[in-house]
């Protein structure tokens, strides 16, 4: 563990006590070293400061902590000849639920092919404190954050769903059926996959022939 250092970025103003207590014991239990780094200040100075600065829009606001958190992960990096281990697993990169360059900004997925479902298993197996294993997945972008909140979705009805249409390659009709759900939450899903494609590709590139 001589070659890990964790970084744990609350936002004073957003991040619940209980999920650094947590990240703390967490760290403590893998026996790496870790810092805590407040980014409230960090993310005040970006956002009242811009001159197009959107008060109402909580999603620029949370994708500015996303984007905070990937450049400080990325200083110690390159300071340190150390690569970027990302937390996302197969069902936020399939239906696109990370931030592009924020938490999706990183060098190896330890996790990314296991469905979020699976990840929680293979925590339980670890050993990992029921108290992080049950917590309910959410970024903390904004206060009172959850990841199934936000999608209108649990990761059981969403997993499943994955599976079928892009392990098994199943027609949306037995999808639904297997899944026990409506096709337009199928339909959903699928949705969900094709618009973020955008964060899972290079930029697009004009051809110009000069």
């Amino acid at each position: 563990n001589a070659r890990v250092k964790g970084l744990i970025m609350p936002d004073s103003q957003v991040t619940p006590h209980e999920d650094v207590d947590d990240a703390l014991k967490l760290a403590e239990m893998l026996g790496i070293e870790h810092k805590i780094v407040d980014i409230s200040p960090m993310v005040k100075q970006i956002v009242e400061n811009h001159p197009y600065r959107s008060p109402s829009n909580i999603v620029a606001e949370g994708n500015v902590r996303a984007r905070i958190r990937m450049i400080l992960l990325y200083y110690v990096a390159n300071a340190y000849n150390l690569l970027v281990a990302g937390t996302g697993d197969r069902s936020e990169i399939m239906i696109g639920y990370f931030t592009k360059y924020g938490d999706g900004g990183v060098d190896i997925l330890p996790l990314g092919s296991l469905y979020k479902t699976q990840v929680r298993e293979l925590a339980r197996h670890l050993g990992l404190p029921p108290q992080i294993v049950e917590k309910p997945s959410s970024p903390r972008l904004w206060k009172g954050q959850t990841a199934e909140g936000e999608l209108g979705l649990s990761y059981d009805v969403i997993d499943p769903i994955l599976h079928g249409l892009y392990d098994l390659g199943l027609p949306l009709e037995e999808v639904a059926e297997r899944v026990d759900v409506k096709i337009d939450v199928v339909e959903k899903v699928k949705f969900m996959v094709e618009r973020s494609a955008h964060k899972k590709a290079l930029p697009p590139v004009a051809k110009l022939n000069l």
